[in-house]
């Protein structure tokens, strides 16, 4: 996908993009019997634009969700001005030979993952740009819960 350096950016506090986002998806987790946790937001601001920053984040969330068996768990770690979020589930994972891929657009991983399960093949790569955009990294290992790990690494502003 395509980097677009022209977007609009708006100075946000963190808790603001995302809390919400992540207590509907603890509330959409619970309603599927599965369970959402998730650390404290950092106290800090980023500069960005707040519907690719909130898209990004919930649709690796949902993901989690849909794709793990019943735990997700949602990271937030502040190191000088960078912000990692880390999101990471029970599910079954991703094959470790296609764990480079999945960002591709619509790549599908070999296993659960298929066209019957209502996907595009498309969410992971506009995640993905969306965080490019931001100057930010986004990659994805295996969780230490047994499924996957999608971490994302944003530049936020200094104190």
């Amino acid at each position: 996908m395509q980097v677009d350096s022209h977007i609009t950016r708006e100075v946000q506090p963190i808790s603001s993009l995302w809390e919400e986002i992540l207590k509907d998806a603890e509330f959409e987790a619970e309603q599927m019997g599965k369970q959402l946790t998730f650390s404290e937001i950092p106290e800090r601001s980023i500069s960005g634009n707040p519907k690719l920053l909130m898209s990004a984040l919930d649709n690796i969330t949902r993901n989690a969700i849909y794709y793990g068996k019943d735990q997700v768990d949602v990271q937030f770690h502040v190191v000088q001005d960078q912000l990692t979020i880390c999101v990471n589930d029970n599910g079954d994972g991703v094959p470790e030979d296609e764990l480079d891929s999945i960002f591709r657009p619509f790549y599908r991983v070999s296993t659960a993952r298929d066209r019957n399960t209502g996907g595009t093949g498309l969410g992971l790569t506009i995640t993905e740009s969306a965080i490019r955009q931001h100057s930010g990294t986004i990659t994805a290992t295996r969780s230490q819960l047994g499924g996957l790990q999608i971490e994302i690494s944003l530049p936020i502003l200094p104190l």
